[in-house]
């Protein structure tokens, strides 16, 4: 048996750890690569061009992945942080692939809702009937979750740069937008310099808000907001609960007078528009001078 894990959507929160759980079971992965135009064209042949990007780039590493593996991991996740929905993409692209892939190889898929742990310990045991290796093997691979990234050091203008994970750490996604705001001589960044407890807070508007990821975004757009001096926004074309928080995001910063621009992104976005509407909205900042304050937890 060996098991494929496409680098892509939950892969880049999750992806080290379940590597490592994997190996220290000796069970044999394969990656597929970093994402490329070759493998998002791929992943356009089998999803509607409705759907968002970041579901027809799964769609490419899936096929990537066919002809070389006899598994493939695609968990289902459901609920979150005490009942809270991850979107609808989550849940659905078990389904998609099953149905899109059928035959090509076997899906293994277990859901996850609200059992995190537990839901890989059963997993575990499909490769070993020893429960104390599997315990030793999410213990070992947990120290490869989510860790709270340092502050960004003080004296060059920040950008907070909202989207998630899936965007911003697919370098085939964001390398353009990093890049450009870098050489226009800003500092990145993200909601991953705030803990978790930050992160999942309740506080204000974010208790209305029943999407895990999207409650994350707020919460970094609000406890970050004061110490950029812009905000950039990336959203994937056909996201409905993006859709939904940016436009509550992008009110509440220009009643605090904050730039903010939301960028739609799609397989036809030219890295050519991104750059000059990147570069439009580093001038009107630059003319802005404020005084911003240190990022603490």
């Amino acid at each position: 048996m060996t098991i494929g894990i496409p680098r892509a959507l939950l892969y880049y929160r999750y992806g080290e750890f379940w590597v490592h759980f994997f190996k220290k079971l000796d069970v044999d992965i394969v990656v597929s690569p970093p994402t490329n135009k070759k493998i998002l064209d791929q992943g356009l042949k089998y999803i509607s061009s409705e759907i968002c990007l970041p579901v027809k780039i799964i769609c490419g590493h899936l096929d990537w992945l066919k002809n070389k593996v006899t598994h493939v991991f695609l968990p289902r996740f459901v609920e979150l942080n005490g009942g809270l929905y991850t979107c609808p993409k989550m849940i659905g692209i078990v389904d998609i692939a099953r149905l899109r892939f059928a035959g090509q190889f076997q899906l293994i898929a277990p859901k996850i809702k609200n059992n995190f742990y537990w839901a890989h310990f059963w997993l575990g045991l499909r490769f070993t009937k020893n429960p104390l290796k599997v315990k030793w093997a999410l213990k070992e691979a947990s120290t490869y979750l989510k860790h709270t990234q340092p502050p960004p050091p003080n004296g060059k203008p920040k950008i907070l740069l909202l989207s998630h994970f899936y965007n911003i750490y697919d370098d085939y996604i964001s390398r353009t937008i990093i890049n450009t705001f870098k050489n226009q001589g800003f500092t990145i960044i993200t909601k991953e310099h705030l803990d978790n407890k930050l992160l999942t807070s309740t506080k204000g508007f974010a208790k209305n808000i029943r999407w895990v990821y999207e409650r994350e975004l707020y919460n970094a757009f609000y406890y970050l907001l004061p110490h950029a001096q812009g905000v950039c926004n990336i959203i994937s074309f056909g996201c409905g609960p993006d859709s939904l928080i940016s436009e509550i995001m992008l009110k509440e910063a220009q009643a605090r007078t904050k730039p903010f621009m939301q960028l739609i992104i799609d397989e036809h976005t030219s890295p050519t528009g991104l750059v000059t509407r990147i570069e439009a909205f580093c001038e009107i900042i630059k003319k802005q001078c404020l005084n911003i304050a240190p990022i603490t937890n």
